[in-house]
């Protein structure tokens, strides 16, 4: 199959900027599409000759920064078994040499809880702080997201170096979609599907588009296979959407073939979201209710402490659950709004229980 060329003429397409217009409003296009896109868009200009000033140099030299970075972590958590790394340098692998493809963070699916939690002992211990925590059920089992932070590098112009663990691969919108725990077998599915998952929290845009596009470059996507992997997860109508972003700008003699298998598929998953009757329930206000019956709760970080072989043990206490984990405690919420006190006797409670230790 032939590829399509990783270059200008194609950002510029992709990227719905007139030719005319120059690589300057190529560059501002992407920063307002996407906060690492541009550095793609420059790596591709300076590899056709654009004379690359130190504001370029700089902007490419900290995504490169950035990717050993995440290097550095992924080397780390080598020893961690059951981890699966999907999107940011899985994708960029895929890019042609030269082109930077930058990785804003880094997504790590485990296997289970227990993987999970090793994985985010070993994060702990090389000073990342755990920000973000929630707990739901899937396939009969609790389902945990993670996300460790380190500071910026550059606070003034990249955000935080950010890793995400999950157990559950596909979290869906819980509701119509449900949660699909498990990634496919094959890495190029696992990397589609993932992309394709990024539409129940946004829309897609052009780096979307290229992502698809290097995968079809590499003949990775059997469409056979596509199809049945989009029924399994219901994904169909968001990878239909994607081929037709991309199809918009770039005639790839794999668009329609992909395209054709889908398209039966999505419609009849969108019919079947549209059908979809939320099962008729009582609110469940509580997080101790919601825990019981398996809807998501959030934890509020309250310390940080690693903690190897804790996992994570749930703590009842008068009107608060605490969630104990491997890298700290939390304080486990329905909603986004927190009484001050609540989280003032949960930060007495776990500060009462250490001085005890």
């Amino acid at each position: 199959m032939n590829a399509t060329p990783l270059d200008l003429d194609l950002l510029h397409r992709v990227l719905d900027v007139p030719e005319h217009e120059g690589p300057f409003r190529l560059v501002r296009r992407a920063q307002q599409l996407s906060g690492t896109l541009a550095q793609l868009v420059v790596s591709v200009a300076i590899g056709e000759g654009v004379r690359a000033g130190s504001g370029s140099t700089d902007l490419l030299e900290r995504a490169r920064s950035r990717a050993a970075r995440y290097a550095e972590l992924r080397t780390a958590l080598a020893g961690c078994p059951g981890l699966r790394v999907v999107k940011g340098p899985s994708l960029a692998g895929h890019y042609p040499p030269g082109a930077c493809r930058s990785v804003g963070d880094l997504d790590l699916i485990a296997s289970d809880e227990e993987q999970l939690w090793r994985a985010a002992a070993v994060l702990g211990s090389l000073g990342g702080e755990p920000t973000q925590l929630s707990l739901f059920a899937a396939d009969g089992r609790r389902q945990v997201t993670l996300v460790v932070l380190w500071p910026s590098p550059d606070p003034l112009m990249e955000e935080e170096i950010r890793v995400e663990l999950c157990t559950a691969a596909f979290p869906g919108d819980f509701a119509a979609v449900p949660v699909r725990p498990q990634l496919p077998a094959d890495p190029a599915l696992a990397d589609l599907l993932s992309v394709a998952e990024e539409r129940f929290q946004r829309a897609f845009h052009a780096k979307d588009a290229l992502d698809l596009l290097m995968l079809l470059n590499s003949g990775s996507l059997d469409p056979a296979a596509v199809a049945e992997a989009a029924v399994t997860y219901r994904l169909a109508p968001e990878l239909v959407e994607l081929i037709d972003l991309l199809s918009k700008a770039v005639d790839h003699p794999g668009i329609g073939p992909l395209r054709q298998a889908l398209v039966a598929e999505a419609a009849a998953e969108t019919a079947r979201r549209a059908a979809h009757t939320p099962a008729e329930r009582e609110p469940e206000p509580t997080v101790a209710a919601r825990l019981e019956a398996g809807q998501l709760v959030w934890g509020m970080p309250l310390t940080s402490a690693v903690r190897p072989e804790q996992g994570c043990v749930i703590e009842h206490l008068p009107d608060l659950v605490l969630a104990r984990t491997a890298v700290g405690d939390f304080l486990l919420v329905s909603g986004e709004l927190v009484d001050p006190e609540v989280h003032a006797v949960a930060l007495a409670a776990v500060s009462s229980q250490e001085a005890s230790a």
